[in-house]
C-alpha cells in the first residue's frame, strides 16, 4: 500500500496493487455487548471430535518450513455459518508445535497469528518458535492456522485479471477509474463462485474457528499472540471469548473500526512528516534548486506541478509523468534526495527528468477465472488468496465501496495539502457485493497487551491508541519505524513475561532502531500484498 508497503513478514493492507503485480441484529448485538452474553452461535460446541496430528513435512503438500521436523499438522472441522452449525462445514488447516520440557509442559495454549489476511499462515509457529517468544515454547504448545479462506484451509481459488492499462496520458482521476473497475470485476467473478461461503469471511469467523480449535485442543483457555492484520481478529476474539482468553498480546494493530478512506487519511499522516523534512531541505537549498526559499512556496509549487500532471501527464516515449511520479521523488531516500529534487526541478522546467519512472509492464496472459476448490494439506497451498484478502475488509464494512466515496475523500486530502495529501487511494471493497455482521471490539476481564510501533505507517500508532481506548488494554510504545518488530526488539522479554505472568507494560522500549521519525515513507503508490 501506498501509505502500507510491508515485507512478507508484516503482511498487511493497502492498495493499487495490480499496476504492480501484473505493483459489525444491531439491537440484540448492543445487549450482548454491553451484557458480555454469547450469542447461541458463540456458545462452547460438544462433539468436537480430536485432531489428528502428523507430522507437517509428511502430509501437507509445498510445506514451506525446510527441514522442518517438529511441526505436526490437522484437519479441523467446522460450521462454515456459525448461525447454522448443524450446516455446511468447511476445513481449516492447523498446526501445532509441541512444549519441548516434559517437566514444564501443559500449560495454556499459545496461538500464533503473524498477519495477513489472506496469506497462509500455518506455519507461524516457526517463526515465533525462532525469535524472541521462542522460550515459551518449552513450557506450552505453539498453535497455528491458516484462516478460512486461506492457505491450506477451504477457500475460493480465484486469480487476479492481468490490468487493462489507459492510456499513457490519460488523466489521473480516470487510471484510478479503470483500476476501481478491475477491483470491483474481481469481486463479483469471485464472490460469485461460492457467495455464502464468501460471505462468511469475517474477523468474527475467524475467532470462533479459534474457539473450536481451543476445545478440539481440550484447552480451557488460549493465549494469543497476533500482529498486523490479525490483531483484528484477536480484538474479535477477546471480544466474544473473553472468558476463554488467558493473556493476549497485539503488535502493529489495525484500528478497530476499519474503513479505507479513513485508514488512507491514517497513513498519509505520517508519511507526510517525511514529506515535510523533505521539503524544509529543499527550501534551506533554494541557491541550488530554485524551488523557493521557505517550506510554504516549495509545497505551492510542488503542488501545482502535481495537480497539472494529474490533469494531463506528461508521456516521455513510454514513460508517463503523472502526479504519482511527483509523490515519489517526494518520498525517496535522504541519500537520494538530491537525484529527486533534480527530477522535480526538470519536470517543472518541461524538461527531460534525469530518472524516469519504469515503462507500462507488458500484457499479461488471460486468466481464466474461478478454478475448481482444492484446499486441504494434501493439495497444494494457496500463499497468498485475493478473496480472503478483501472479503475480511470489506464484508463487515458497508462504506468505501463506490468510486465516488473513495474518489472524493483522496480529493478532499489534497484539497487539503496539495503536495502530499492524497496520496493513497485504497480500492479494495470496489462495489463489494457481499455483507455479514460485524462485532465492535468491547472491553473485557482478561489480560491485553498491545504494542505500537511511534514511526510505522504501514499500521499507524494512533491505530493503537484507537485500539487501547476500544478494548481498555496497556499500550507499550516501541520507538522504531518498523512493522511487527516487536520479537526482534528487546520489548520480546517483555512478552515472554506476560504470556507467563500477565503482567503487562506501558511506557516505551527501543525498537529494532531507536530512530527520528522517518525521512520519508512509500506513499504514492499501495504495493500489491502478493508482492510480499
Amino acid at each position: 500500500m501506498s501509505p502500507m508497503t510491508v515485507t512478507r513478514a508484516g503482511r498487511l493492507v493497502g492498495r493499487h496493487g495490480y499496476r504492480r503485480i501484473l505493483a459489525l441484529s444491531a439491537v440484540l448485538a448492543g445487549l450482548q455487548a454491553s451484557s458480555g452474553v454469547a450469542s447461541a452461535r458463540d456458545t462452547e460446541p460438544s462433539g468436537q471430535a480430536a485432531l489428528d496430528w502428523k507430522l507437517c513435512s509428511a502430509v501437507a503438500k509445498d510445506w514451506p518450513v525446510a527441514g522442518d521436523a517438529r511441526t505436526e499438522c490437522a484437519e479441523l472441522r467446522v460450521p462454515m455459518d456459525y448461525d447454522d452449525p448443524d450446516g455446511r462445514k468447511i476445513t481449516i488447516a492447523v498446526s501445532r508445535l509441541k512444549a519441548t520440557d516434559p517437566e514444564k509442559a501443559g500449560r495454556t495454549p499459545l496461538v500464533s497469528i503473524l498477519g495477513g489476511p489472506g496469506f497462509a499462515n500455518i506455519a507461524d509457529v516457526t517463526s515465533t518458535a525462532r525469535y524472541g517468544l521462542g522460550p515459551l515454547n518449552g513450557e506450552r504448545d505453539f498453535i497455528g492456522l491458516d484462516l478460512r479462506g486461506s492457505g491450506y484451509s477451504e477457500h475460493i481459488r480465484c486469480d487476479v485479471k492481468p490490468l487493462r492499462h489507459t492510456a499513457l496520458d490519460a488523466p489521473q482521476r480516470e487510471v484510478a477509474k479503470a483500476e476501481f473497475d478491475q477491483q470491483a470485476e474481481l469481486n463479483k467473478r469471485c464472490t460469485q463462485a461460492d457467495p455464502e461461503f464468501a460471505r462468511q469471511i469475517t474477523p468474527e469467523n475467524a475467532a470462533r474457528d479459534i474457539d473450536r480449535l481451543r476445545t478440539a485442543l481440550g484447552a480451557e483457555k488460549v493465549n494469543f499472540y497476533g500482529t498486523s492484520f490479525t490483531t483484528a481478529v484477536g480484538m474479535a476474539y477477546r471480544s466474544l471469548f473473553d472468558a476463554r482468553t488467558e493473556r493476549m498480546w497485539l503488535d502493529s494493530i489495525v484500528p478497530p473500526t476499519r474503513h479505507w478512506p479513513t485508514m488512507d487519511a491514517d497513513s498519509e499522516a505520517v508519511g507526510k512528516k517525511g514529506i515535510d523534512s523533505y521539503i524544509r531541505w529543499l527550501a534551506q537549498r533554494d541557491a541550488d534548486y530554485h524551488l523557493g526559499a521557505d517550506k510554504a512556496t516549495v509545497r505551492k509549487r510542488l503542488g501545482a506541478l502535481r495537480g497539472e500532471l494529474e490533469g494531463k501527464p506528461r508521456v516521455i516515449g513510454q514513460r508517463r509523468l503523472d502526479g504519482d511520479w511527483v509523490l515519489e521523488q517526494l518520498v525517496l531516500e535522504r541519500d537520494e534526495w538530491d537525484t529527486g529534487a533534480r527530477n522535480l526541478v526538470a519536470a517543472l522546467k518541461g524538461t527531460t527528468p534525469p530518472r524516469l519512472p519504469d515503462p507500462p509492464e507488458p500484457p499479461e496472459p488471460t486468466d481464466p477465472g474461478p478454478k475448481p476448490p482444492r484446499f486441504g494439506l494434501s493439495n497444494p497451498r494457496s500463499p497468498f488468496n485475493p478473496v480472503e484478502y478483501n472479503a475480511m475488509f470489506c464484508n463487515t464494512n458497508p462504506r468505501s465501496r463506490t468510486f465516488d466515496e473513495v474518489w472524493a475523500a483522496r480529493e478532499a486530502r489534497r484539497a487539503a495539502d496539495p503536495a502530499a495529501g492524497g496520496s493513497a487511494l485504497s480500492l479494495w471493497c470496489a462495489d463489494w457485493p457481499l455483507d455479514a455482521q460485524a462485532s465492535p471490539p468491547r472491553r473485557g476481564a482478561s489480560a491485553l497487551q498491545l504494542s505500537g510501533h511511534l514511526y510505522e505507517y504501514v499500521t499507524p500508532y494512533a491505530w493503537a491508541e484507537q485500539a487501547r481506548d476500544a478494548t481498555g488494554g496497556t499500550l507499550l510504545t516501541i520507538l522504531d519505524d518498523a512493522h511487527s518488530s516487536l520479537p526482534r526488539t528487546p520489548c520480546a522479554a517483555k512478552a515472554v513475561t506476560f504470556f507467563r505472568t500477565g503482567r503487562t507494560a506501558d511506557g516505551t522500549c527501543p525498537g529494532v532502531k531507536e530512530a527520528p521519525a522517518p525521512q520519508g515513507a512509500p506513499q504514492a503508490r499501495s504495493a500489491d500484498p502478493s508482492r510480499r
